[in-house]
């Protein structure tokens, strides 16, 4: 029996272990509910039938997200036997446009002097801000337990990224990641139960889940004016540009892909932005256009994520190019549903 990891689009027949995966962790990105669930995916298969164009459809493109899933398949003689999810991310094509703003609290340390103690203090200040202008978004990358530390969270990293050097015209000048800070046992969080649930009166689930819809209530209930975070509860201050630990891995690999973090942090639960003009994310300017050959490497052979336009399927391989052309072994190009003569995207691995 042979076992290999793929990349592929979440499709209805998902939903079981996706909502396995949800019961297991229940976090802002994977919430324990089957109707969001659900939605995820209908969002998904429509916005990946939007790909087919060499522009964006018109089919509400700015709201289009893309979900992929990380699964160990098992196949005997090279038919599937067993699908297994690892784990699941996103990209959401448009984050931050005039009518749906993308909202962060800028973080600045500045340093005040009293004549009179003859002293300094620094002063550590928050400030709401509006971005009308679109990101890229790289949405909440999850990674089932039993996974972590195999390498599939830099698989779904990669194939986010090579999907948006596929599709150049789908997707945004810029790119970024809101991490999310360490989480609560409870669910809950220090900074918000500082600073947005005594504004808002809503508690943090609640808060991220009206988000998914409408951010208005920030822009009415958030202060325009500076926010002294000095003045917050330690525990909630500790939690401002801090990513949690299980997603340290994730930010590592975006700092090598080109990523730097903005100075700024999310309103609801103080975790940084990390972001990127796409010209500048090398793993994304590196990535090529190849025909399949129907050769199998000759000669030295560099790791790759391919991305096959086809059907929107990432898988790793040991290749070798030739000028515009790509040879891969007969066995992973069958399990990679890639012929002789078509054309695929090639990313390398080595960051």
């Amino acid at each position: 029996m042979a076992t290999f990891v793929l990349i592929r689009p979440v499709v209805d027949a998902d939903l079981p272990q996706l909502q396995a995966l949800a019961d297991l962790l229940d976090t802002v990105n994977l919430p324990d509910d089957p109707v969001v669930l659900k939605g995820i995916i209908s969002d998904s298969m429509r916005s990946f039938a939007g790909l087919a164009g060499a522009t964006p459809s018109k089919a509400d493109p700015k709201h289009a997200g893309f979900t992929l899933v990380a699964v160990e398949v098992e196949s005997v003689h090279g038919v599937v036997q067993r699908e297994r999810l690892l784990g699941t991310a996103s990209v959401f094509a448009y984050h931050g446009m005039p009518d749906e703003p993308h909202y962060y609290l800028t973080v600045n340390e500045t340093v005040v002097h009293s004549k009179q103690l003859n002293a300094d203090r620094s002063r550590l200040i928050l400030k709401l801000g509006r971005d009308v202008e679109p990101w890229t978004e790289l949405g909440g990358l999850i990674v089932h337990p039993e996974a972590r530390g195999k390498g599939v969270g830099k698989l779904l990293v990669a194939a986010r990224l090579l999907l948006v050097a596929m599709h150049r015209a789908h997707f945004c000048r810029r790119l970024i990641a809101e991490l999310l800070p360490p989480r609560r046992e409870d669910g809950g969080n220090a900074f918000w139960d500082a600073v947005g649930g005594p504004l808002t009166g809503l508690e943090y689930y609640r808060a991220d889940l009206l988000c998914r819809s409408d951010k208005e209530f920030i822009e009415a209930f958030f202060p325009h004016e500076e926010i002294v975070g000095d003045l917050l509860p330690p525990a909630a201050r500790e939690l401002i540009g801090k990513e949690g630990p299980a997603t340290t891995p994730v930010r590592v690999m975006l700092k090598r892909a080109g990523f730097k973090y903005l100075g700024t942090v999310d309103p609801f639960d103080g975790g940084p932005h990390d972001g990127a003009e796409v010209q500048d994310i090398g793993p994304i300017q590196r990535s090529r256009r190849l025909v399949r050959l129907d050769l199998p490497p000759l000669n030295t052979t560099t790791p790759c994520l391919l991305g096959n336009p086809a059907n929107h399927w990432f898988i790793t391989a040991e290749t070798e190019t030739a000028h515009d052309g790509l040879r891969l072994p007969h066995d992973l190009a069958a399990r990679f549903a890639l012929s002789a003569g078509q054309a695929c995207w090639a990313m390398p691995m080595d960051w």
